[in-house]
């Protein structure tokens, strides 16, 4: 845990969390990943700022529409809550499917998305987590994306999803990855020209890695906590409505096996949605929940109003 009077240490805003950098963003040697990835992110968010001048209400439905298949469907509902921590079962078609949903999300391939996360939740907020904070803001938020050597060193053994690696077709997503993201850039343009691969490619795909981006470091500064986990997850009630529910973080990281986040009534969970939809249908099973008697073992026990 960073401490105030250690050296280099800051401070992230309207928060309680201090920060002790472990590696400089500049001043350091950048290897190939690194450049690549700055320059794909990068160029990404400069395509984005065409926008404006690319606008029509068809484009605006196109990226609406891709930041529901790919945000929802993608990343919380697929890579987050069935492949990372198995908290429901579909059939392999559908399963199949949605992790597909997931690929065109373009933050990387099913199995190293899930690999990373399980190590997250393993070392929460520890020297060997890929992404808290207490290495800074900017680190959880994307600048560990651009360190790859620092992270390798913490998720660059995959066998801790060896459940994954066993499927061909997660294999074949991971050797194959690139021409996907290529592929999905390419039928943007055959499809809709230069305005589809703006709004549907590269301003979607922005929105949804800052979104995906903000339940690392926002969910891990910001919020409450109704759980004693022993680490930064808050419940963050923005990013749980941006990020389909994956905001309610802290409830998350009390019970990483549930496929429920939002536990209260107000706690808006569209993931949580679409899990009942695809039970409705017959499409979803074994779905996993905390107990009352699990959830009142770890919830934070505050004082009664009024106490001294």
């Amino acid at each position: 845990m960073a401490q105030a009077d250690e050296p280099g240490a800051g401070h992230v805003p309207f928060s309680d969390v201090y920060t002790v950098p472990k590696r400089n963003l500049f001043g350091r040697d950048w290897n190939g990943t690194d450049l690549y990835y700055t320059a794909f992110i990068g160029g990404m968010h400069l395509l984005a700022l065409a926008a404006p001048f690319t606008f029509s209400w068809d484009m605006v439905a196109l990226f609406f529409g891709s930041y529901f298949v790919t945000g929802c469907l993608g990343i919380t509902l697929s890579y987050h809550r069935q492949l990372s921590h198995k908290s429901f079962t579909t059939p392999k078609w559908l399963e199949y499917i949605l992790a597909y949903c997931g690929v065109l999300a373009v933050q990387g391939d099913p199995l190293e998305w899930a690999s990373s996360h399980r190590y997250h939740h393993l070392h929460t907020d520890t020297p060997l987590d890929p992404h808290s904070p207490y290495e800074g803001f900017f680190w959880s938020h994307m600048g560990w994306l651009l360190d790859n050597r620092a992270t390798m060193e913490r998720v660059s053994n995959r066998s801790n999803a060896d459940d994954l690696e066993s499927q061909w077709y997660y294999r074949f997503l991971r050797d194959t990855y690139g021409w996907h993201v290529a592929a999905q850039l390419a039928v943007l343009f055959l499809a809709g020209g230069l305005p589809a691969v703006v709004w549907g490619g590269a301003l979607r795909m922005v929105w949804v890695w800052h979104i995906t981006w903000f339940v690392n470091s926002a969910s891990h500064c910001w919020g409450y906590q109704d759980y004693d986990t022993g680490d930064l997850s808050k419940n963050n009630w923005w990013v749980g409505i941006l990020a389909f529910g994956e905001g309610w973080h802290n409830n998350h990281h009390a019970f990483e096996f549930s496929a429920r986040h939002g536990f209260e009534w107000w706690q808006v969970d569209m993931t949580w949605g679409m899990v009942c939809l695809l039970e409705k249908l017959g499409l979803a099973s074994n779905i996993k929940l905390p107990t009352e008697r699990q959830k009142a073992r770890l919830a934070i026990k505050r004082p009664a109003a009024g106490a001294a």
